[in-house]
């Protein structure tokens, strides 16, 4: 890949400029998505960590300064776009973890002559009464992470665009939620 243009650098660094960052996004969206494709990650979630890379890179670029002995442009691209997979991989295997333990939790005793479709049934109106009373003690942007993150499964830098909060907040009132629907859920359970 060519070098990158100093005066293209220098002109993202305005967030007005929206033909820089056009070009800016065309040459490295396609890059930023085959090298996280090729570490195993999804269409759907490679979309959303290149969105996390720019997401990073609107409010870095302007400190990025040029410096031989430091490295190029494409290095410390790299280094962003490979701590936004690194960010996204741990969050990834926490909700792995999340949805393993709610199956588990909600996965009808060998032993159980009930109807299936009893236990299924269940085990929803549970789910819609805590996520309830959840929600009903929750802050609304605090819900909308959880809301748009885990139920509806958007990228959290559109979330973070639509509530104001950072992309990290987004993941970590998610997760919190997650944590009391669970919580909540537990209780329900019988000994």
């Amino acid at each position: 890949m060519a070098e990158t243009r100093i005066s293209l650098i220098q002109r993202v660094r305005n967030k007005e400029d929206s033909d820089a960052w056009a070009q800016f996004f065309a040459i490295y969206r396609p890059l930023l998505t085959a090298y996280v494709r090729k570490r195993g990650v999804s269409e759907h979630d490679a979309a959303d960590v290149v969105q996390d890379v720019f997401a990073r890179l609107i409010p870095a670029l302007p400190r990025f300064e040029f410096d031989a002995q430091r490295g190029r442009f494409r290095t410390w691209l790299w280094r962003v776009t490979h701590n936004a997979l690194a960010d996204w991989g741990r969050h990834r295997a926490t909700r792995n973890q999340a949805e393993r333990g709610w199956v588990d939790l909600y996965q009808p005793d060998a032993n159980d002559e009930s109807d299936a479709e009893w236990n299924e049934l269940y085990r929803r109106r549970i789910l819609e009464i805590v996520t309830e009373r959840v929600r009903a003690s929750t802050q609304p942007v605090t819900w909308a992470c959880f809301e748009g993150r885990i139920l509806a499964g958007r990228p959290a830098a559109e979330i973070a665009d639509e509530t104001g909060v950072s992309v990290n907040a987004v993941y970590v009132n998610a997760s919190r939620v997650m944590a009391r629907v669970r919580e909540e859920c537990e209780a329900f359970q019988e000994p």
